[in-house]
């Protein structure tokens, strides 16, 4: 192996751990390992399927450790997994068709709106558990919509989870982090089923960043665990002001 390939199988190393504490602590970790997969050589739709593999790695070590430290609610996962696993296919299959750019602007928009909806009642999310949750009637298709999306391009799916189980559920940061990482492990599955009967994954690569996105999952659910919900709001809200402006800035 030239010093080239061992620097580009570090990059992705590195790119994976990284990847795992944004992705375990708020979300939009992909956005990393996108471009280094790419980097690698991959092109945009090899990457975008590939990427699954490394995440699934990251959500599994992360349930694992916040199921082990008492902070995963078995009942809640179910009922919020249901609709957002029944959007997965959906969105996969445009994912097979359409270029991930398609939503690019669109989302970038959404997320600095979000934030600045964050910003404007920070305890609202801190202390959700406490707060009263709005009508379950829309968890199903909220949840669904956010299925589809992730069936299609993965990135952003953590922030997309939290805030709406800020909005729609009675649970604190920490607890729905822990539910978060449930489901994207979940989710992450059937997508990347979708993509390995299509044959779009690139497996080498794809375990590679695992090995960094294992570790990142630890150390993520970790600091989400021993430094509550003010840390998790911070990292959320930091991570999607600079994932909107960089997807309204590449668009």
């Amino acid at each position: 192996m030239t010093i080239w390939e061992f620097s580009l199988y570090a990059s992705l190393v590195l790119a994976g751990f990284l990847a795992g504490v944004i992705n375990t602590i708020a979300g939009g970790g992909s956005f990393l390992t996108l471009p280094a997969l790419m980097w690698f050589g991959l092109d945009p739709q090899t990457a975008n399927a590939t990427n699954r593999i490394a995440i699934l790695f990251s959500t599994a070590s992360a349930t694992y450790t916040f199921h082990r430290d008492g902070h995963w609610d078995r009942r809640a996962t179910i009922r919020l997994a249901v609709p957002t696993l029944l959007g997965v296919p959906l969105g996969g299959s445009l994912a097979i068709y359409l270029p991930p750019e398609a939503f690019q602007s669109a989302f970038g928009i959404l997320l600095l709106a979000m934030a600045g909806l964050l910003l404007a009642n920070p305890k609202r999310f801190i202390d959700a558990g406490s707060k009263p949750a709005l009508s379950s009637r829309w968890q199903f298709p909220v949840f669904l919509a956010i299925g589809v999306y992730v069936g299609f391009i993965q990135a952003g799916m953590g922030i997309l989870l939290l805030m709406a189980m800020g909005f729609l559920c009675r649970q604190d940061m920490v607890a729905s982090n822990a539910i978060k990482n449930s489901i994207g492990f979940l989710v992450t599955l059937a997508a990347a089923s979708i993509f390995a009967v299509y044959g779009m994954i690139d497996w080498i690569p794809g375990l590679v960043m695992a090995v960094g996105n294992v570790t990142g999952g630890i150390v993520g659910a970790k600091l989400a665990i021993n430094k509550g919900g003010r840390l998790v709001f911070v990292f959320l809200v930091v991570v999607m002001v600079a994932t909107g402006i960089q997807l309204l800035w590449t668009a």
